[in-house]
């Protein structure tokens, strides 16, 4: 039988740092309470208690006691360190890093976005604190059916408790992006955390049986039993060597061990003890080995160290030097892995960081930054915590060598894509083309702008924009190659769409503004007011009808136009140009007197009279009887459509738009003096007179229709043409 330990078993880096602060501030004396069980282990909370270190779940219960307050690694909400202050109770954060990095995250950028979507277990106690820094804000997602089930969205933020699984992680990230208008994901699992549950499936893959300790109430145990169970079919979950039943393993060559972040390392030795039969050997499996070693082999079996477990003999382990058994337990690590550790020392020349294994890893001043010539006193002090590569496993006299510049160099980038606004415009240089398109330096890195989105309009020579400055969006980001592909020509649409934006938004309907005609079509013609294009439709271009627009305005010409209507969603703008111009109405009481004579053409012929067009939509009317100096039936009988006539004004009413001609009075002969030559001539030609005169004139019983009355019968006709 062979049993493979997983390398990350046991208390992860945050626990680990809260119990031994725990422990040792019990040592020293101090009356320490932890705000809620400081792990997820019952057992381990048990012996806290025995070395002095109780639970509290209220602050007040601290400040009866006058306890100082140890704050667990799962954080909690800016509530309850207002409370602290509040109550004056004395406290220690021991909140992880990791989670710590959430909090700030939610906590500045929470004004940026609608709703801040933390996926994980919504009664957790890091969840529960991560919504108290995320405010009113705070969305708990727990799987894929309550992502579903989520409203439309605008601008989100997504985060992640640290202990959930990559693939739960991904899944509702999917969910969520289809529902929101835009997604901005902060991958916060916890790297230590992605690791174990990486291992276990490796492990439960090769394995007839898996073992998950871990205390049923822990979230990262039942994740990792999940896991395990999904590869293997003979997975037991336990919380300590006494619920291993040996029966269920005696078929199996090969058992996985792996165990929960909160799992103490006694009772992991324990399980491993009691597995121990005989010719049983245990191994640590790694997730990843020396590059050398596996070459070599597709598994390989680590020699024994102390730590390994060598015989059947049960390990006795004094409560009392818990705290001294962690501390001799020593990573194994290989070169180019990052490691975590503890600042122990700083020089003027270097760091010395305590990474946990059976030496120490110093980081030279030239390794420590990107950034140049810095003091590393000016970085790091006594206690920080750092991350480094691993360079060298020993530079000669026995420590470990380690760097800094890639770790700082991948957090750059990391940031930098973390925080990148996929909408914003940013600025680059052109350095040379290649096939296809150009590349360029975008933030230091490396970029690329495709030929097709160099410019609004096909570019033949891509040598023209060497050296020059484009504005630019990113389209793509190639995070394992840390390249990105960029776009001038959405940045110039973006831009575009900006500025028509603003100038919609400046617009005000029955305002005047001055354009330029850009070109002309059948309905009417399109004008630039101001960087947007505005129709004139053609009914608004004149007050007399045009067979085209061209018959009033040419392209490239100024004119003033009034704004009818502004659609910014549409980006439709309504000009009017003839509103601008006087009504032809308007001027007929300066342009027509009564008394003048005007020619004009017959356009309308109706039994009462005949309209005659003085000018486009203005006409006067000349009456049946003001058509000739002679009786007649009807009008046709001396005027036809089209005729060119000759008459004068009788009366003129804009109000009305009606002006009143007689071709007749042109026609009546002048005045003549009194030069008969006889009395009979004239004592005989007044009745000859009279009588003619009563053929054209109608007796005034006869006449009882005003020159009013006709006009008014011409409107109900619909006769008259007006605009």
């Amino acid at each position: 039988m062979k049993i493979i330990l997983a390398k990350h078993a046991g208390f992860c880096f945050g626990v680990k740092r809260a119990v031994n602060r725990a422990l040792d501030l019990a040592k020293q004396g101090e009356n320490v309470v932890t705000l809620g069980d400081l792990i997820h282990n019952k057992q381990f909370v048990a012996y806290l208690r025995k070395n002095g270190i109780c639970t509290v779940e209220e602050i007040s219960q601290a400040a009866q006691a006058g306890s100082k307050v140890l704050i667990r690694s799962h954080g909690v909400p800016p509530s309850a360190y207002a409370e602290l202050e509040q109550q004056q109770v004395a406290y220690e954060d021991l909140t992880c890093p990791f989670v710590e990095r959430i909090h700030r995250r939610v906590y500045e950028q929470q004004a940026l976005f609608d709703h801040i979507i933390i996926v994980g277990k919504k009664d957790h106690p890091e969840v529960v604190g991560i919504c108290g820094w995320a405010g009113a804000k705070a969305l708990v997602v727990g799987d894929e059916m309550q992502a579903k089930a989520l409203p439309r969205l605008g601008n989100v933020l997504i985060v992640a408790q640290t202990t959930i699984t990559r693939e739960l992680f991904d899944t509702i990230c999917r969910t969520v992006e289809a529902k929101a208008q835009h997604c901005t994901v902060f991958d916060s699992i916890c790297e230590t955390t992605a690791l174990r549950q990486k291992e276990a499936a490796e492990i439960a893959r090769k394995s007839d049986a898996m073992l998950v300790i871990g205390d049923r109430q822990s979230s990262n145990s039942r994740k990792l039993y999940e896991i395990a169970k999904k590869y293997c079919r003979n997975a037991y979950f336990i919380e300590d060597a006494s619920e291993v039943i040996l029966e269920n393993f005696t078929e199996c060559d090969i058992i996985g061990i792996v165990a929960g972040a909160s799992a103490p390392d006694w009772i992991i030795r324990e399980v491993c003890t009691l597995m121990e039969l005989e010719k049983t050997q245990v191994t640590e499996e790694t997730a990843a080995v020396e590059a050398e070693a596996a070459q070599a082999a597709e598994v390989v079996e680590a020699a024994p160290v102390a730590e390994e477990v060598e015989t059947a003999q049960p390990v006795e382990v004094e409560e009392s030097s818990f705290a001294e058994e962690m501390e001799k337990t020593f990573v194994k690590i290989r070169r180019g892995q990052f490691v975590k550790g503890v600042v122990v020392h700083v020089t003027d020349e270097e760091v010395c960081v305590n990474i946990g294994y059976k030496a120490d890893g110093l980081i030279k001043k030239d390794d420590l930054t990107l950034t140049g010539d810095v003091a590393p006193s000016d970085l790091f002090k006594e206690g920080d915590e750092i991350e480094a590569e691993v360079v060298s496993l020993n530079d000669g006299v026995g420590n470990v060598v380690l760097s800094r510049k890639k770790i700082e160099n991948q957090v750059k980038w990391k940031e930098f894509v973390e925080n990148l606004d996929m909408d914003a415009i940013y600025e680059c240089v052109v350095t040379k083309t290649i096939k296809g398109g150009v590349l360029t330096k975008f933030n230091g890195y490396e970029a690329f702008i495709p030929a097709s989105q160099l410019s609004l309009k096909y570019v033949e020579d891509l040598s023209v924009f060497v050296g020059k400055t484009l504005l630019v969006k990113i389209i793509d980001v190639d995070k394992r190659q840390k390249r990105f592909v960029l776009s001038n020509k959405e940045a110039l649409k973006q831009q575009i769409a900006e500025q028509e934006k603003m100038i919609f938004a400046s617009f005000e309907k029955g305002s005047v503004v001055r354009g330029v005609v850009k070109r002309l079509t059948d309905f009417g013609a399109f004008v630039d007011v101001g960087g947007v294009d505005g129709l004139l439709h053609i009914t608004d271009i004149s007050w007399v009808r045009i067979k085209h627009p061209k018959d009033v305005l040419s392209e490239n010409q100024e004119i003033d136009v009034k704004i009818l209507n502004v659609d910014p969603e549409k980006k439709r703008i309504s000009l009017g140009y003839k509103q601008l111009q006087p009504k032809p109405w308007d001027l007929v009481s300066e342009k027509y007197i009564v008394g003048e004579t005007v020619t004009g053409k017959v356009v309308r012929i109706a039994p009462f009279g005949a309209f005659v067009e003085l000018e486009p939509t203005i006409d006067g009317l000349v009456h049946i009887s003001q058509v000739t100096n002679r009786r007649i039936e009807k009008v046709e009988d001396v005027l036809s459509l089209g005729q060119e006539v000759t008459a004068k004004i009788l009366e003129v009413n804009p109000e009305k738009k009606r002006i009143s001609l007689s071709i007749r009075a042109l026609m009546q002969p002048e005045k003549r003096e009194d030069a008969a030559e006889g009395e009979e001539k004239v004592e005989r030609k007044p009745r000859a007179r009279r009588e003619e005169r009563s053929f054209v004139i109608p007796p005034r019983e006869e006449a009882t229709t005003s020159l009013a009355d006709l006009f008014k019968l011409a409107e109900e006709a619909g006769e008259n043409k007006e605009d």
